[in-house]
């Protein structure tokens, strides 16, 4: 046991050293130009001023690789890496015929790009990533570091477009409780709810303490911060992007943005000279991504009856799940949930996705779907108290400052302070 560890102690140092190495040219910068790109990732430095005024995109993600390299050099920024070496291997997921590296993290389009990514790759044959099911995001054979050699590492690294979709970090763990606490979700139920209804409410109810059903939005603040500032019952849907894909140690070629996901992929796709790929998915992009969400989101609802009926009714299961889709813009705030709990019972999947799609011909105002998920975002936070809020600053300044997310600017952050 004590050598394995050792051995897996040695690997995890060769890992970072040689990301680190790479990251400063000590390797040797090769400058080959690839469809515009060095293979080395620093193109977006070395041969951008004539192609920024021609392409737009190429701009945007520049000026984001710079912020990132600038936080990463600036005193202001600072980490300790927690993740373990195979989860951070597990993160990298890779294209060797357009040498394209992919760093996925939970709660920031993933299930999408995985599925996107399958086809990139030529390791599916589908048309589009909505052929997919999001089941089977991570299927479709794809290599990621998990089984590469030290050497094969290095090289796939030094020659590769890096990639990495990110998010605001406020946005991305409310995000990450409406979907695994709020919504009925039996596993982080049991594996975060029930831990922090027992650690952070006075006086919880038996069936609180039993089930972790009710877990409110300042307790699951409170649990990441403990489970950040100690280190335990940590998991990747929460935790800060940096100890995802350590943007420091490997300097990211383009940086999405979930904030513009339609818009940065399809540039992505360009970049890559997947025209059909990109023409197929520019028709329809945000009423595609509304549809698969309805429908994998209904499936996973109906069949969350049977196990988790002891703590919640499926009426409020039902009634959860249509306020997570309000929080999430892809219906009106103002939509009302249209079944009786005397339907609940025999109200189908077909039934709830045909109420979601009426609730959306009805809204008069689609376009305000941005203001809707700001102002779910904004009345959870508000909800907080100050003096964990300044605590949860500290944790998301780093992010916030490397990915170029102004997060002093969100009122809650303001009224913390002040």
């Amino acid at each position: 046991m004590r050598r394995n560890a050792i051995k897996r102690y040695v690997f995890f140092l060769f890992l970072m050293t040689t990301i680190i190495l790479i990251s400063l040219g000590l390797h040797g910068n090769i400058v080959t130009q690839q469809n515009s790109w060095t293979v080395t990732g620093d193109m977006l430095i070395r041969h951008t001023d004539e192609k920024i005024q021609k392409d737009p995109n190429l701009k945007i993600f520049n000026d984001r690789r710079i912020t990132m390299i600038d936080a990463c050099s600036s005193n202001e920024t600072s980490y300790t890496a927690k993740n373990t070496e195979g989860t951070l291997r597990n993160h990298f997921v890779i294209d060797r015929k357009h040498k394209f590296i992919y760093c996925a993290m939970e709660k920031i389009g993933s299930t999408f790009w995985r599925r996107l990514f399958q086809i990139i790759s030529g390791s599916s044959k589908k048309k589009s990533p909505f052929d997919i099911p999001p089941g089977a995001a991570l299927g479709g054979h794809q290599e990621t570091f998990k089984t590469l050699s030290f050497d094969d590492i290095h090289s796939v690294l030094s020659s590769s477009k890096k990639f990495i979709i990110v998010r605001d970090p406020y946005a991305r763990l409310y995000s990450g409780y409406m979907d695994k606490l709020f919504s009925a979700n039996l596993m982080f139920w049991e594996s975060i709810g029930k831990f922090g209804v027992e650690t952070f409410r006075d006086k919880p109810s038996n069936i609180s303490k039993k089930c972790g059903h009710d877990l409110t939005f300042t307790e699951f603040i409170k649990y990441f911060i403990h489970s950040e500032t100690h280190n335990k019952r940590r998991d990747g849907h929460f935790l800060p992007m940096y100890d995802h894909c350590r943007p420091c140690e490997i300097k990211y070629d383009i940086i999405a943005k979930m904030e513009s996901m339609s818009k940065d992929t399809l540039s992505v796709l360009e970049i890559l000279n997947m025209t059909e790929l990109h023409d197929t998915l520019e028709k329809q992009f945000t009423e595609d991504t509304r549809e698969d969400s309805f429908i994998d989101q209904t499936k996973i609802l109906f069949g969350s009856f049977a196990k988790t009926k002891n703590c919640l009714s499926i009426y409020e299961n039902q009634k959860r799940m249509w306020t997570k889709f309000k929080s999430r813009g892809l219906i009106s705030k103002y939509a009302e949930f249209p079944f009786q709990e005397s339907e609940s019972e025999s109200l189908t999947k077909e039934k709830y996705i045909k109420a979601l799609k009426q609730a959306v011909k009805e809204s008069k105002d689609n376009v305000k779907s941005k203001q809707y998920r700001n102002d779910y975002l904004h009345e959870a936070f508000m909800s907080v108290p100050k003096d964990v809020l300044k605590r949860l600053h500290v944790i998301l300044r780093t992010d916030c400052l490397i990915f170029g997310y102004d997060c002093g600017s969100h009122l809650w952050v303001k009224n913390a302070f002040h």
